[in-house]
C-alpha cells in the first residue's frame, strides 16, 4: 500500500511538473508573426513565412523565388518580441482587417498577423490600395529583413510607392559595421514624408513617419542631379580599412533612378557624395532619432 501511494505521490509531482513545463514549451512554439506575398499578374515573389516565440522561421516558398519548398532557421527570440513591440506602437492593431481597394490592378497583396498577449490581428493589404498607413508596407518589408527571405527569394524589399503622396524620391540606408554604428533607412516622398526606420544603436527602434518640407526634398534631388548623382558610378567598395560601415543611397528623378553603394573608407567615392549623405539626414532631421557623430 506504502509503495502504490508512493507512485501515487510520484505521479501527481509529474502530473503538476508537466502542468508547469508543457505549457511553456507550447508558448515558446507559438506564432508571433507571419507574413504572405501573394501573386500577381507577372512575376512577383510568392511566400510565406512564420515567426515563432522561440525565434525559428519558417519559409514557405511557393512561386517566382530561388528557393522553392521549405526552409527554416533561427533568430533570437528577443529580436522576435520586438518586432512584435516594433508592430504595436506603430498602430497595428488599431488598424483596419483588410486595405483591398483595387485603384491599380494585378497587384499582389500582402498578408501579415501579429500575435501580441494571447491576441492576434491580421491584415490584408492590396498592394494597390493607397489608403493603407504608410507604415504597413514598411513594417512588411521589416519583417522579410528581421526573417531574412531575401537569402531564399532572390529579391529584397522595394521602397513602397505612395500613391496619395508621390513616390519616393530620396533614400538613405546605414548598414552595420563593427563596433556601435548607428544602423536606420530613411525615405522621403515627393509631399515632403519622412519615413524612418532605426534598427540598431540609435536613440528610437521602429518606423516613424514625420511631415517633412516637399520644397526641401525637390531642391535636394535638384541639387543632386546637378552634382552628377546619376553619373557616379553604381559602387565605390574599395576597403583600404576594414570595419567600417556601408552608406546606400537612391534617387528617383525626373524619369531616372540610380542607387549608389558607398563604403564608408573608399577613398574614390566623390566628395560630394558624402555630402549628400550629411544632406539627407540632415533634411530627416535624423538627429531626433540617431546620436550623431
Amino acid at each position: 500500500m506504502h509503495v502504490k501511494a508512493g507512485y501515487g505521490v510520484v505521479w501527481l509531482l509529474l502530473l503538476a511538473l508537466a502542468g508547469v513545463i508543457l505549457p511553456a514549451a507550447a508558448q515558446d512554439h507559438e506564432v508571433r508573426l507571419t507574413l504572405e506575398r501573394t501573386a500577381c499578374f507577372g512575376t512577383c515573389p510568392m511566400y510565406t513565412v512564420t515567426i515563432y516565440a522561440d525565434g525559428t522561421v519558417a519559409y514557405e516558398g511557393e512561386r517566382f523565388v530561388e528557393v522553392t519548398g521549405t526552409q527554416t532557421t533561427m533568430i533570437d527570440p528577443a529580436v522576435v518580441e520586438k518586432l512584435v513591440r516594433i508592430f504595436d506602437d506603430a498602430g497595428y492593431f488599431s488598424w483596419e482587417d483588410e486595405y483591398t481597394q483595387q485603384n491599380v490592378t494585378d497587384l499582389p497583396s500582402v498578408i501579415t498577423s501579429v500575435t501580441r498577449d494571447g491576441e492576434t490581428k491580421r491584415i490584408v493589404r492590396y498592394a494597390g490600395d493607397d489608403s493603407a498607413p504608410l507604415a504597413l508596407p514598411f513594417l512588411e518589408n521589416w519583417l522579410d529583413r528581421i526573417a531574412g527571405t531575401a537569402q531564399w527569394t532572390g529579391a529584397g524589399p522595394s521602397l513602397p510607392f505612395f500613391m496619395s503622396g508621390g513616390s519616393p524620391v530620396i533614400s538613405l540606408e546605414r548598414q552595420p559595421c563593427f563596433g556601435m554604428c548607428p544602423v536606420y533607412e530613411l525615405v522621403l516622398y515627393e509631399d515632403g514624408t519622412v519615413v524612418y526606420l532605426g534598427f540598431d544603436h540609435v536613440k528610437e527602434v521602429g518606423v516613424r513617419i514625420t511631415q517633412g518640407d516637399a520644397q526641401a526634398v525637390t531642391a535636394l534631388a535638384n541639387e543632386m542631379k546637378i552634382m552628377g548623382y546619376f553619373d557616379w558610378a553604381d559602387a565605390y567598395t574599395h576597403r583600404i580599412v576594414t570595419d567600417h560601415a556601408t552608406v546606400i543611397t537612391s534617387l528617383s528623378w525626373e524619369g531616372q533612378f540610380k542607387r549608389i553603394e558607398r563604403y564608408d573608407g573608399d577613398p574614390d567615392a566623390p566628395v560630394g557624395l558624402v555630402r549628400i549623405e550629411d544632406k539627407i539626414d540632415r533634411l530627416a532631421d535624423v538627429s531626433q532619432w540617431v546620436v550623431m557623430p
